[in-house]
């Protein structure tokens, strides 16, 4: 008497173990663009993680050129500026001898980084310096020290920030807003989220394209002839 009970295949036990284990909730955007397709799913969610690791190696250089920009401007601003308290001038290194405003706009922030700083140097025999603290800053410090309604970073814009963009042609308000979504899918990339509105991931990248051009178009060029995020989204297998 033949059995009708069948045994899955090897590849449909690995695919069910791998299902497993990410869990079908964690799939479930992936199942529903695959058309609840498993193995289809499995491939986006493959894909999906070479894209973000395409994502991530970008913003290796989008984040510290725009850092970078920044940083600049705020050492030459910061010694322009006097102490209220003595009236002495306050040092370039803002990071070291922020002037009011800049504890102002960025208080926690300066002291999260320096403790992290802090942290990382701790066996070395030395204190965290500019470059110490530079480093551990986030890249939601730079997206909010950006203009926006704050009178006091408006101020900071007109004196100081926008020396950074010398190419500009936009409106600030367009610069801050592709420096935003590109914060957004830093984000999404860092959370393990899925990218799989492909216009929104291209739109991002070109946002990461007219920045850098802002600051320094060579630095724009080369940051396109190596980047990945188009390949990936091209090799979409679903």
């Amino acid at each position: 008497m033949t059995s009708t009970n069948q045994t899955p295949s090897s590849g449909e036990a690995r695919t069910a173990t791998i299902i497993a284990r990410l869990s079908e909730p964690r799939l479930g955007p992936y199942l529903a663009a695959a058309g609840g397709n498993h193995k289809d799913a499995l491939r986006l969610y493959g894909w999906n993680i070479d894209l973000s690791g395409a994502v991530y190696e970008a913003l290796h250089v989008f984040e510290v050129v725009l850092r970078n920009a920044l940083d600049q401007q705020l050492c030459t601003w910061n010694a322009t500026q006097s102490d209220a308290t003595t009236g002495l001038p306050h040092a370039r290194d803002w990071l070291m001898d922020p002037s009011r405003l800049l504890k102002r706009l960025l208080r926690d922030d300066l002291e999260k980084a320096t403790k992290r700083a802090t942290t990382a140097l701790r066996g070395s025999g030395r204190a965290p310096g500019h470059p110490d603290v530079l480093t551990q800053l986030t890249f939601g410090t730079w997206r909010f020290l950006l203009p926006d309604r704050d009178p006091g970073r408006r101020l900071l814009w007109d004196q100081a920030l926008r020396h950074g963009f010398p190419h500009l042609s936009v409106q600030p308000r367009d610069l801050v807003a592709q420096v935003d979504g590109v914060y957004r899918l830093r984000n999404r990339v860092a959370h393990l989220e899925p990218l799989l509105a492909q216009g929104a991931v291209r739109a991002e990248y070109n946002a990461m394209r007219h920045v850098l051009a802002a600051i320094d178009p060579t630095i724009e060029q080369w940051f396109t002839s190596r980047q990945r995020i188009t390949a990936a989204l091209r090799a979409r297998p679903v």
